[in-house]
């Protein structure tokens, strides 16, 4: 044997088999080929997998890198959501990259999970995904790698408000400005759908009417022209009842004076009931501004020649009076010349204070006596305040009553309260030892006059040689020397005392001398006055009568 011709030919054949495919025969038959890192992780399976399925499997990998911040804009009905393919701080995508989840939410700060997933970009270039909403949105990214490892997520970004969409748009929601000029054509509005309110002030002139647009019913040809309506009078007839608008009435009182006026017609005999509406009549003596309603004047005359009817006039104002006022005349003239007789006037005003008040004056304006009487002699109510004052008033006299929530009262003297009595306590003085188990006081008031009731009972024996007094509910008027008042009494229990008074019945009195509120005086049948001494433990008082209050 050539042992060298043998060695050569084992090398050729050695390398002929490096040279070829080491598995090229070889097949795995219901198994699988498990790959392991350099630290014996299980990073992949190739072949048959544990669930029946033949596949090559990455499992355990990394977790990728994060992607880009997301771009992210409003959109039709939604939201756009972006990403550009690349990573955060300059990544390179890894051999196991799979996808990136888009993940968006009305929260902003939410982390991604199942439901906040709207979409995936599968390919490295990147893409744009439509996210449908009604609500504001914000967006987030996170990268997957076929492991199914998942990356952190990027910075949540928003919120983004999608775009209305037919059908979703509020009422008011679309506004002049969102309407293209001229994007409202004719066939796009509906006959009669421009109402009057829809039309603004002075926007239909004289080139926007058609020729004979207005016809017949509505204005009959020919009434209306320019010269009649700038500056002439309108009628709602030529004549019997109408109303007519004139600035240039005759005032039936005095026809030399004009003044605009809505006259109303009352028949076709053509009487007048004349008003004027803020119309400023004027002569040498009065100025003031008023509107009146007057009643048309009947056939008949009075004395002085004037025509027998009646106004209602409503003034801004009067002499001596500060606010409105309204004046009720029989034969009515404006000068108040005598000619006619003024019944009833009246004003709203407020005085200085601030007082709101209404008064109404019923007087005779006759000029028999040369005088016009406007503000003369006369009956009156007059409300102001709380208060409603009814006044009688003539030439030498002058009466009121007035009514306020403390009751009725006539000149300021004679009042009439409440129906009930009002209780009080009356004090007794100079009792000495003396205390008392009762004390009542009750007390009626009219005007100046009291009706009082007072009772005392005492539970021990007094003392002293004082005289006895007791309040009244008010100070009386005590008059002088010579006028004096006093109230019946009785009194019981008494004792016999420093003195010979006894029980029964007695006075009190009120003396010109005394003070304040005290009955000063508690006298005896006898006219022996009452002291400490004469009361018991069983000793009663009953006071009972009218007194004049000071």
């Amino acid at each position: 044997m050539d042992l060298g011709r043998e060695i050569e030919s084992l090398r050729k054949r050695l390398a002929a088999v490096e040279r070829s495919a080491r598995l090229s025969s070889a097949s795995l038959d219901n198994t699988a080929l498990q790959v392991r890192d350099s630290t014996g992780s299980l990073r992949g399976i190739v072949g048959q997998q544990g669930d029946g399925t033949t596949a090559v499997n990455i499992v355990n990998g990394g977790p990728p890198p994060a992607p880009s911040t997301p771009s992210a804009a409003p959109a039709l009905g939604g939201v756009s959501a972006g990403w550009d393919g690349t990573f955060a701080n300059g990544a390179i995508i890894p051999m196991d990259w799979a996808r990136v989840e888009v993940h968006a939410s009305p929260t902003p700060a939410f982390t991604p999970t199942a439901s906040t997933l709207k979409a995936t970009i599968e390919t490295a270039q990147g893409g744009i995904v439509y996210i449908p909403s009604a609500t504001p949105l914000y967006v987030a990214l996170l990268a997957r790698n076929t492991s199914g490892a998942p990356s952190s997520a990027t910075t949540v970004v928003g919120p983004y408000t999608p775009k209305p969409v037919a059908g979703e748009i509020g009422i008011g929601e679309i506004t002049e400005t969102l309407i293209s000029d001229g994007a409202v054509t004719t066939p796009k509005v509906f006959a009669n759908a421009v109402t009057t309110a829809k039309l603004a002030a002075g926007s239909v002139d004289a080139t926007a009417l058609k020729a004979d647009a207005i016809t017949g019913k509505t204005i009959t040809g020919g009434t209306v022209t320019g010269a009649t309506v700038t500056g002439g009078i309108v009628r709602t007839g030529a004549t019997g009842q109408r109303v007519v608008l004139n600035p240039t009435a005759t005032d039936s009182s005095n026809p030399a004076l004009t003044v605009p006026a809505v006259e109303l017609h009352s028949g076709a005999s053509g009487q007048v009931a004349p008003g004027s509406l803020s119309a400023q009549i004027t002569d040498d003596t009065v100025s003031y501004p008023y509107a009146s309603l007057r009643s048309p004047a009947v056939a008949s005359v009075g004395p002085n020649g004037q025509p027998i009817n009646s106004e209602l006039r409503l003034l801004s104002s009067q002499p001596s009076v500060r606010g409105g006022s309204f004046q009720l005349d029989a034969n009515p003239n404006p000068y108040n010349d005598g000619s006619g007789k003024s019944n009833l006037y009246g004003y709203v005003a407020k005085d200085t204070a601030g007082t709101s008040a209404l008064e109404l004056v019923c007087f005779d304006g006759d000029d028999a006596s040369g005088g016009d009487g406007l503000l003369g002699p006369g009956t009156s109510i007059k409300m102001s305040g709380t208060q409603i004052r009814i006044r009688a008033q003539s030439s030498t006299t002058d009466r009121s009553l007035y009514i306020t929530p403390a009751g009725l009262s006539v000149d300021g003297t004679l009042a009439v309260g409440a129906t009930t009595f009002t209780s009080y306590t009356p004090t007794v003085a100079n009792g000495g030892s003396a205390t008392y188990a009762t004390r009542i006081g009750h007390y009626y008031k009219v005007g100046k006059l009291v009706y009082v009731h007072i009772y005392i009972a005492c539970s021990a024996a007094g003392s002293g040689n004082t005289g006895i007094t007791v309040t009244l509910p008010s100070t009386p008027y005590r008059g002088s020397a010579d006028i004096r008042q006093y109230l019946p009494l009785y009194a019981g229990g008494i004792a016999a005392g420093g003195n010979s008074a006894t029980g029964g019945t007695g006075i009190a009195n009120i003396n010109p001398t005394g003070s304040g509120t005290e009955i000063d005086q508690l006298r005896s049948a006898s006219d022996i006055q009452y002291r400490g001494s004469n009361l018991s433990n069983t000793s009663t008082f009953t006071i009972q009568g009218w007194y004049r209050e000071a």
